[in-house]
């Protein structure tokens, strides 16, 4: 299993296996959730590292926010969170301390989350200091790529309506790109990510004005 993830970039080794992604989908919901588990987590806790009492975040539906969001639930910190997800609306929700605004829309299994026009209508007039934000691919040449367009939409409505952009990018999505663009990387501030990529991709970063965290 190890050697065929290493030779094929739409193979993911997993605790226990492993998974082949499709060309124009991510794995399901439930299978992300339980995946790099402790990259996902060590990426979140640099995040946190960002975050700061009374701030405004979005937070995308991601399953590495997830994760996050349950470090800011921890916290005790007053934040106001904005998001389409359902995992992150359940996890924060019953905080007296954070502030919710849950974007609205049509619901869809494969994300737990909202999306659609009306998320996106509710989102032009939302704006927040910081965005915390996963994809599907990072591509050198069309930056910020993802599978499904509803979900590219509202992540980049959340990145272009934000001072401070962070990106949690599983390093094995670099090279690889998806069907619809979220934003060029010339608009990241950050990518925070779980292993140091090749030469290649540090001068990408550099190029760009990419802070790059290796969070290991």
């Amino acid at each position: 299993l190890q050697k065929l993830s290493s030779e094929d970039p739409m193979i993911v080794r997993v605790h226990g296996g492993a998974y082949r992604l499709t060309p124009d989908g991510d794995p399901p919901y439930n299978f992300r959730q339980s995946s790099r588990i402790e990259e996902k987590k060590r990426i979140a806790a640099k995040c946190f590292e960002k975050i700061s009492d009374g701030d405004f975040l979005f937070l995308d539906s991601s399953t590495t926010t997830l994760y996050l969001s349950k470090l800011i639930a921890a916290s005790g910190y007053n934040l106001t969170v904005i998001t389409n997800s359902l995992g992150v609306l359940n996890e924060l929700c019953s905080r007296e301390s954070i502030r919710m605004i849950a974007l609205g829309g049509k619901y869809t299994d494969k994300s737990h989350s909202f999306v659609g026009g009306n998320t996106l209508s509710e989102l032009s007039g939302l704006f927040a200091g910081k965005a915390f934000v996963s994809c599907s691919g990072l591509d050198m040449t069309f930056g910020l790529t993802h599978n499904n367009e509803e979900e590219a939409a509202i992540r980049k409505a959340m990145l272009m309506n934000s001072k401070e952009r962070y990106m949690l990018i599983d390093s094995n999505k670099f090279g690889r790109c998806k069907t619809h663009g979220i934003i060029p990387m010339d608009n990241v501030d950050a990518v925070f990510t779980d292993s140091l990529p090749d030469d290649r991709w540090l001068n990408f970063f550099a190029k760009h004005g990419v802070e790059l965290h290796i969070c290991e």
